[in-house]
């Protein structure tokens, strides 16, 4: 995102966006009067009040465009990173278009809603929402006193670990919020043992570039010559870094994982490469899509926690091609060595 289109962003989350969600969500606040002990802001301890530091909650609802999976997490650690270091209680409400529970559960940081504690009604809380500032996230950094709804998609780690003097690191932060829930490991489980230990991992993103059109007003589409040029370099560039990883010690080459966001690469991949592993399910963008299944989803956690267990992950750029966060945050997780490649 350009620096001027980021201006025009934020005045216009500043100035419509956030208002009109405001009116059509949240309710206005009563006006009464305060009571001895009375407990709305915090907790009442005999005729004391005792002021609760105000919830910080990331809420991905479908109100919106949020972005893809990674954009989401990114936001979402870049927001819990700000709470911790401000001392907020920190939640997630992540229901669009899947609710994140049924593939991810806490791990370090209870970050569930509890019953009761969302609120919305407006002054007691808003939302804020900060798609432009990816530059400059001045208001993400703002102390807040009322109860806040973060809507966000950037990875602003090290503009945070600046502003508060901390150095938090992203997979740092994500394995403090997360871990597979039973039903997801169960998967896991199998699909590592299918795949083994020694394996690379190549990833594609095309935009529509091969026509899957997953995502919307992205890319024309190549015409078919040009399509098949396109994937033949990519797939010769394969076999070049599969023959690059061969040490004189051993003949054997790892094994390819493939993951791509073009049904129609994978399926040209396996024609020309029968021996690549790709999991099985479909491709969609989860924030074009409107809606997807069970297995969609499961697809989707198992590659980039299959690409987090590679030995190395290289993520293959041409001509129109996009450089994925999806391979570059998943090698984050596993801390594993990530390579974007130009062809």
């Amino acid at each position: 995102m350009s620096k001027s289109r980021n201006i025009f962003v934020r005045l216009f989350d500043v100035l419509w966006r956030e208002p009109k969600l405001m009116w059509k969500y949240y309710k206005a606040s009563p006006v009464r009067p305060s009571k001895e002990g009375d407990s709305s802001d915090g907790q009442k301890v005999g005729a004391v009040r005792t002021q609760q530091a105000p919830l910080y909650v990331f809420r991905v609802d479908g109100r919106m465009g949020h972005g893809g999976m990674f954009d989401r997490l990114k936001g979402l650690v870049s927001i819990y990173a700000v709470a911790k270091s401000q001392g907020k209680p920190f939640r997630i409400l992540f229901t669009y278009p899947f609710r994140l529970e049924t593939y991810l559960e806490p791990r370090d940081y209870d970050w569930r809603l509890r019953e009761g504690e969302l609120v919305e009604r407006f002054p007691k809380s808003r939302p804020v929402i900060a798609y432009g500032e990816c530059y400059a996230p001045s208001r993400i950094f703002k102390n807040r006193r009322r109860q806040t709804h973060f809507y966000y998609g950037y990875n602003s780690l090290d503009k945070i670990n600046e502003h508060f003097g901390t150095d938090y690191e992203w997979g740092q932060l994500y394995h403090e919020l997360f871990k597979p829930t039973s039903y997801l490991q169960q998967y896991l489980d199998h699909y590592q043992k299918e795949i083994g230990s020694d394996y690379i991992v190549i990833h594609t993103r095309f935009l529509n570039l091969l026509g899957d059109k997953t995502e919307t007003d992205i890319n024309p589409e190549l015409p078919e010559k040009e399509r098949e040029g396109l994937m033949n370099r990519i797939i010769d560039k394969i076999k070049e870094l599969v023959q690059g990883t061969l040490k004189p010690s051993t003949l054997n080459p790892p094994r390819v994982m493939l993951a791509s966001d073009s049904m129609t690469f994978i399926a040209y991949a396996k024609r020309e490469m029968p021996d690549v592993y790709v999991v099985p399910g479909t491709v969609k963008h989860i924030d074009t899509a409107g809606h997807t299944d069970d297995g969609e989803n499961i697809k989707m956690f198992l590659d980039y926690y299959l690409i987090a267990g590679a030995k190395k992950v290289y993520n293959i750029v041409g001509p129109g091609m996009w450089p994925s966060a999806f391979p570059e945050y998943a090698a984050k997780i596993g801390q594993t060595e990530f390579e974007r490649v130009k062809l």
